[in-house]
């Protein structure tokens, strides 16, 4: 049974924190963390197998990260370093050319994370170090500091145009990484794509 879930930038950052979380705990993935501390879970409000609910609060979880709101994390959350190991590429394909942000292992990855932006948003949302708290630097961080690759493409459109270069996209990585394991996280429209 699928369940389609279309999330804001801000809950599907956390969503994807948590999957690492539950996925380091099952013993199928382990991370290394990356300021723990500072981004862990209040409380888990329930689980039932692979459906966890966390207690999850923008105004706490998001906006009180801010020194700057909806514009800047405070120092303490963002590590831009991670900027050595981060590429503005274009990939020809079939579908088109796709302009990419990727950070981290481009061969020999052992986890992709992709991002997919919602309406109105670019390549260059997901791989901004100051907005949103700091998530997206934090999914960097723990991307190459894994031996992952974390990427973040613009896409034509909604529909089959853009599903077709984002499989184009991964298929590229994915054959150039044989054995990582994918995921792809969507925000707000972008979980058109996702589904």
């Amino acid at each position: 049974m699928a369940i389609r879930t279309v999330l804001s930038p801000c809950a599907l950052l956390t969503s994807i924190f948590f999957l690492f979380s539950c996925a380091a705990y099952a013993d199928v993935l382990t991370l290394k963390p990356f300021k723990d501390d500072l981004f862990a879970y209040p409380a888990i409000l329930s689980s039932e197998g692979a459906y966890t609910v966390v207690d999850y609060r923008e105004l706490r979880d998001i906006n009180a990260r801010d020194q700057v709101p909806e514009r800047r994390a405070q120092a303490q959350y963002v590590d831009t370093g991670v900027r050595k190991v981060q590429q503005d590429l274009l990939l020809k394909t079939d579908a088109g050319n796709i302009r990419h942000v990727a950070v981290g292992r481009t061969q020999g990855a052992g986890i992709i994370v992709l991002y997919l932006h919602g309406q109105g948003g670019s390549r260059k949302q997901g791989v901004d170090d100051f907005t949103f708290g700091g998530n997206f630097n934090r999914i960097k961080n723990l991307m190459a500091g894994n031996g992952g690759l974390y990427l973040s493409p613009d896409f034509s459109d909604f529909g089959d145009t853009g599903a077709a270069q984002i499989a184009a996209l991964i298929g590229h990585y994915a054959e150039r990484s044989p054995g990582a394991k994918i995921f792809v996280a969507c925000g707000s429209m972008g979980g058109a794509l996702c589904w």
